[in-house]
């Protein structure tokens, strides 16, 4: 990939652009494999599979975009060094939605005249603009997508709202835009409060066969490619275990729980010779549901994530349960009532799941665990503490091509 910001020196954000894509990713994989050996029974060969990875240009379907320059002249990227705004929107991670998307709002903040938030000064209005990109609407020629204003106040929504047909007309139906409202004066990107300026609640992202419905300030994997790719080999390590019950603990909008459900599709009642003449008679034309073959069930600390979960898992007929809550108190509080599942999916925040429910698990007699890891260097510190626990089968995630991140993916038994 050629990015003409890393060849002029203004933005070093992929610190490995220069290093062939090969050479990356056999790296990545060499370190992980040394990270992660003393937790393995067989050789490497044995047990890691091939790297999930993707496009090297336009694979990003989130911006978060610092705001600089003035009303008249906003700049949408980064801050260098000196405190000066580099202007990012021809940046070739993103799609062409997201760039086309960014050359259409200078022309609505400054007919808003929406300042933009100087750290300096402590003054102005727009902190960043968060773009996503989602599914294309049939009969649409570009995805839909989710645009989010952060404002330091909510003094300029009622300006953006007066002027968003300068945005809203150029955007695919089912497109989201949102406001906002973070007043802190910190480096935090969005604060707790979301005001809806236009479009329906939710943004439609598939990611391998699901459909997730996305609300402002839910998680979403930003590589979808990559991320549809995570999703198969989950659903596929489940069907070879073939679990009773699954447990998908930080599930997020639900991608990993939706992928591992079964349908709940209701079959016909049927009459048969010699059939219990105590039971229950049934109506002609009833139905009735089969046992469920799979229990899957979903615990994210979100309700707005949870509400949209239970939304997708309807809309496929999923046989999937999903509670909001805090995942760790949740798990804790069934172990000890005597309950687990059969296969055990943790997706943590990057601090990992923490010693002390690495030690729950332990504890737990769960025969297998999927733990997809956003930081091999707290998972190896939490497997750790669950030494009955070994790696069966792991894969490198290129999420985030051109830089160290690195993320993976790995099974667990007993």
């Amino acid at each position: 990939m050629r990015c003409a910001h890393y060849e002029a020196g203004t933005c070093r954000s992929c610190t490995l652009l220069p290093v062939p894509f090969g050479t990356r990713v056999d790296r990545a994989q060499a370190d992980l494999e040394e990270l992660l050996a003393p937790f393995t029974r067989d050789a490497a060969a044995r047990i890691w599979r091939a790297p999930i990875t993707g496009p090297e240009a336009g694979f990003r379907n989130k911006a978060k975009m610092v705001v600089t320059g003035t009303a008249d002249a906003p700049v949408f990227g980064i801050v260098d060094p000196a405190g000066n705004g580099v202007d990012l929107r021809d940046c070739p991670l993103y799609p062409p939605v997201i760039m086309k998307v960014l050359d259409l709002l200078p022309a609505l903040i400054k007919r808003a005249q929406v300042s933009p938030y100087s750290i300096a000064r402590r003054r102005g209005e727009l902190k960043y603009v968060l773009i996503t990109a989602g599914d294309v609407p049939a009969g649409a020629g570009d995805p839909a997508v989710m645009v989010r204003f952060v404002l330091r106040t909510e003094k300029p929504v009622e300006r953006l709202r007066e002027h968003l047909h300068l945005l809203v007309e150029s955007l695919a139906p089912g497109s989201v835009v949102t406001a906002n409202i973070q007043p802190e004066p910190k480096a935090i990107i969005e604060g707790p409060t979301e005001i809806h300026l236009a479009g329906p609640d939710t943004l439609s992202v598939t990611q391998g066969r699901i459909r997730l419905l996305l609300r402002p300030q839910s998680f979403l994997q930003t590589n979808t490619t990559v991320a549809s790719g995570l999703y198969r080999q989950v659903s596929n390590w489940v069907d070879e275990i073939d679990p009773g019950e699954v447990w998908d603990l930080f599930c997020g909008v639900g991608g990993f729980a939706l992928h591992c459900a079964q349908p709940a599709e209701p079959r016909p009642a049927c009459t048969a010779p010699g059939a219990d003449p105590g039971a229950r008679t049934l109506e002609p034309g009833a139905i009735v549901l089969e046992p469920r073959r799979r229990r899957v069930t979903g615990v994210e600390i979100s309700p707005a994530a949870i509400e949209s979960a239970k939304q997708s898992a309807a809309e496929y007929g999923l046989d999937a349960d999903f509670y909001a809550g805090d995942a760790a108190a949740w798990f804790r509080e069934r172990t000890a009532a005597g309950r687990r599942p059969d296969v055990l999916i943790v997706n943590p925040p990057r601090r990992g799941v923490g010693r002390e429910m690495a030690a729950w698990i332990q504890d737990s007699g769960i025969p297998d665990v999927v733990y997809s890891s956003c930081n091999p260097a707290t998972l190896a510190r939490d497997l750790e503490a669950m030494p009955a626990y070994r790696i069966t089968a792991a894969r490198l995630l290129d999420m985030f091509p051109h830089t160290r991140h690195a993320e993976v993916l790995v099974r667990l038994s007993r």
